[in-house]
C-alpha cells in the first residue's frame, strides 16, 4: 500500500511540473505582467520578396504578433529605429480594445547600441572582467542627444572605446540618438538603441526543416485603449517552438 501510494504521489508531481514546462507543438507562450499567455492558433509567415517574418499568435480575444526584419539566425533588438523588428499585443478582452507596441519612444535609456560610432581616444576603462563577466565600478558622463544625464560604463582598448553599459539612464532620449562621452582626449561617440518603456529582443535560435524556435521578452507602450489601461506592458520568459513557416500571403 505504502509502494503505491507513492507511486500515486510521484505521478502527481511530476504532472504537476510538466505542465509548467511542457510544450504545445508549436506554441508561443509568454508571461504578460506576470499572467501566462499562450497563443492557441499559431502560425509564421515569411516575404518572399524580403525574407522577413512575422508569426502570430492568438486566443480568443488576444493576438501577439512578433515580427523579425531577417531570417539568419541571432539576436533581434526591439523599440529601436528599426521597426522591422517589432512586437504588438492587441486585446479585445471585456470589450475594451487595447494596442501595445515597440515603436521607439522618447524615455530614459535602456540600451546604447553594440555598434560604436566613434571609438575616440584616451579613455579609461570602467569595467574588469571577473569570471567570463564584466564588472563595472565607474562611469563617463555624457552630452548631446534630445535628453539629459545619460552616463555609461566604458570597456576600451588602448583608450578607444570599444563596449558601453548603461550605468545611468538619464530622461528624454530618443533611439538613434548620438551622444558624445566624456573624459578622452579625442570624443568618443555611441548611439542609443531603445528606451525603458519599449526595449526588448527576440532571439532566433532554429529554423530547422522550415519551423521556428527561439526566445522574446518586451516591454511595450499603449498605442490605443482607454486611460485605465497599462501605460506599458511586459512580457518576459517568452518562447517561441516549432512554429510552422508557410508564405506571407
Amino acid at each position: 500500500m505504502k509502494k503505491l501510494l507513492f507511486f500515486v504521489l510521484a505521478v502527481s508531481v511530476f504532472s504537476s511540473c510538466g505542465e509548467d514546462v511542457e510544450f504545445n507543438n508549436p506554441t508561443i507562450q509568454a508571461y504578460k505582467n506576470d499572467v501566462l499567455f499562450r497563443g492557441v492558433n499559431i502560425q509564421a509567415y515569411q516575404s518572399a520578396a524580403t525574407g522577413r517574418i512575422r508569426m502570430v499568435a492568438t486566443t480568443q480575444s488576444e493576438q501577439l504578433e512578433l515580427k523579425i526584419g531577417d531570417p539568419a539566425l541571432g539576436t533581434y533588438y526591439l523599440g529601436t529605429t528599426n521597426t522591422n523588428n517589432k512586437a504588438t499585443y492587441t486585446s479585445s478582452l471585456n470589450d475594451i480594445n487595447v494596442t501595445y507596441a515597440t515603436v521607439p519612444v522618447q524615455g530614459s535609456v535602456s540600451k546604447v547600441d553594440s555598434a560604436i560610432v566613434t571609438g575616440g581616444s584616451g579613455y579609461t576603462s570602467d569595467c574588469t572582467l571577473i569570471n567570463g563577466q564584466w564588472v563595472c565600478g565607474t562611469s563617463h558622463t555624457t552630452t548631446g542627444g534630445s535628453g539629459v544625464g545619460l552616463t555609461v560604463s566604458l570597456i576600451t582598448t588602448n583608450g578607444v572605446v570599444t563596449s558601453a553599459k548603461v550605468a545611468s539612464p538619464g530622461n528624454n532620449y530618443y533611439p538613434g540618438d548620438v551622444i558624445t562621452v566624456n573624459g578622452g582626449t579625442t570624443d568618443a561617440k555611441l548611439k542609443v538603441l531603445n528606451t525603458q518603456d519599449s526595449n526588448g529582443e527576440i532571439v532566433l535560435s532554429s529554423t530547422k526543416d522550415g519551423y521556428l524556435s527561439g526566445t522574446f521578452k518586451f516591454n511595450a507602450v499603449k498605442l490605443i485603449g482607454p486611460q485605465t489601461e497599462d501605460a506599458v506592458i511586459n512580457f518576459q520568459h517568452g518562447t517561441f517552438y516549432n512554429v510552422p513557416v508557410v508564405p506571407e500571403p
